[in-house]
């Protein structure tokens, strides 16, 4: 007799290897079969066990998945209160875990026993806790070390370093963006977004910036964000009615191009803008072959087309 090869869908043949591999700890192995399993069969027992296997191998995003399947199964029996409470802690979702310590505890027969396991899930709970703090105050500590070289980067690794330091919290972003603001090094597309978030929350205080080649003081505070501010609004909205109307191929060019200079000059737009529709005919002179100049150019013109030079090299610096 040859070898029996298994039907694909034999809900029977998959849990008896998932259950062989589980029985003998091999988790990893079980995995797979526990999956087809109960993709054929939502078996209460089938969930708890497949659950289990993937909090032993620490997949425990999928293991809260799984159990949420049967969420009021793992309420009816405090062994499995236990075990659901243990995965949100390990899903780092503490507030629900501590909520559910305290409703369980009142739900459940207070014995030895069970006060005895709800105190090592207790303890869990906050070796986790503290377990998360260490590691954001050692990512903290590495990105502030980061700051201080990083004109030493390229535009890329400064680019990563600034989104990791804008989800860090206030007072050690305020230490970090410091050092890199006066920095002549560090690209203004990265000083442009750290001002921004100054900005957003309203940051009191002066700044000394290095800025397009010039030393300047800032105060974040007195600033809006970049979507928010008057002038780039209203050459989104010149730009809308000249261009967008009969060439939205163009308008979606000139956009992206727009929107990064406005990164660039950010915070000191209005110093460069000042006059928004001279500034879009630059746009428009620059790309639109059919625009023709009514006009001779202004000063103020000349002198805002210098300052667009100064973008272009500024982001070819990039490269």
């Amino acid at each position: 007799m040859g070898e029996t090869v298994p039907f694909p869908k034999n809900y029977d043949w998959y849990k008896k290897e998932a259950m062989d591999y589980f029985l003998s700890g091999r988790m990893e192995e079980a995995i797979p079969f526990f999956e087809e399993a109960y993709r054929l069969e939502q078996d209460e027992l089938l969930n708890t066990n497949y659950t289990t296997a993937l909090y032993q191998v620490g997949e425990y995003q999928k293991a809260k998945e799984i159990a949420d399947d049967k969420y009021s199964f793992y309420e009816q029996e405090e062994s499995l209160a236990l075990f659901y409470t243990a995965i949100l802690i390990k899903c780092h979702l503490f507030l629900q875990a501590e909520q559910a310590i305290v409703f369980r505890k009142k739900k459940f027969p207070l014995t030895d026993t069970s006060e005895e396991n709800w105190s090592a899930v207790q303890e869990l709970l906050e070796e986790e806790q503290t377990k998360i703090e260490l590691e954001k105050q050692k990512k903290i500590d590495y990105l502030l070390k980061e700051s201080y070289s990083l004109g030493n980067k390229s535009f890329t690794e400064q680019s990563a370093i600034m989104k990791e330091l804008e989800e860090i919290p206030i007072e050690p972003f305020l230490k970090a963006v410091k050092p890199l603001l006066s920095n002549p090094y560090v690209n203004g597309i990265i000083k442009a977004t750290a001002i921004e978030r100054l900005a957003i929350e309203k940051v009191a205080g002066e700044f000394d910036i290095y800025w397009m080649k010039e030393k300047k003081v800032v105060r974040p505070d007195l600033l809006t964000s970049i979507k928010n501010h008057a002038i780039v609004q209203e050459v989104l909205s010149l730009l809308s009615e000249r261009v967008e109307q009969y060439d939205p191929t163009l308008y979606q060019a000139m956009v992206q191009e727009v929107s990064l200079h406005f990164f660039v000059l950010y915070p000191f737009i209005d110093d460069v803008i000042t006059s928004p529709v001279e500034w879009v005919e630059l746009y428009q002179k620059r790309y639109d072959n059919s625009f023709v100049e009514t006009t001779e150019p202004s000063l103020n013109s000349k002198r805002m087309e210098e300052w667009m030079q100064r973008i272009d090299q500024e982001l070819m610096d990039l490269v």
